[in-house]
């Protein structure tokens, strides 16, 4: 992804998105992804949780979250809260397309 003149590597990307996505009231942590792993991979290092794909000029971005259990809890308003702080952190680590980013609950965690 160009942002001006620096390419800006789908691991930073990745790195952004799960940054942000953390530190989410709600979320206990990011999910590997159940049964094949869900990662952004780059050179020596890889960003588990958080898949970054260039598609057609834009990015296709899949988050897979282990939400912590609350009484309240409501898992699509979580959902929603996740989408636009990932879509947030790639704006401004320089995204200036994305086509989709999708939400995926493996778990719940209890306590």
């Amino acid at each position: 992804m160009q942002s001006g003149n620096l390419a800006v590597s789908d691991v930073a990307l990745a790195q952004a998105v799960a940054a942000a996505v953390q530190a989410l009231p709600g979320v206990a942590e990011l999910s590997a992804g159940h049964p094949v792993e869900v990662a952004t991979y780059g050179a020596h290092e890889k960003v588990r949780g958080v898949s970054v794909r260039k598609v057609d000029g834009g990015l296709d971005v899949d988050v897979h979250v282990c939400a912590q259990y609350a009484s309240n809890l409501d898992l699509n308003a979580l959902a929603a809260r996740v989408r636009a702080a990932a879509l947030q952190s790639l704006q401004a680590a320089g995204a200036t397309r994305v086509t989709r980013i999708d939400v995926v609950f493996d778990d719940v965690r209890l306590g």
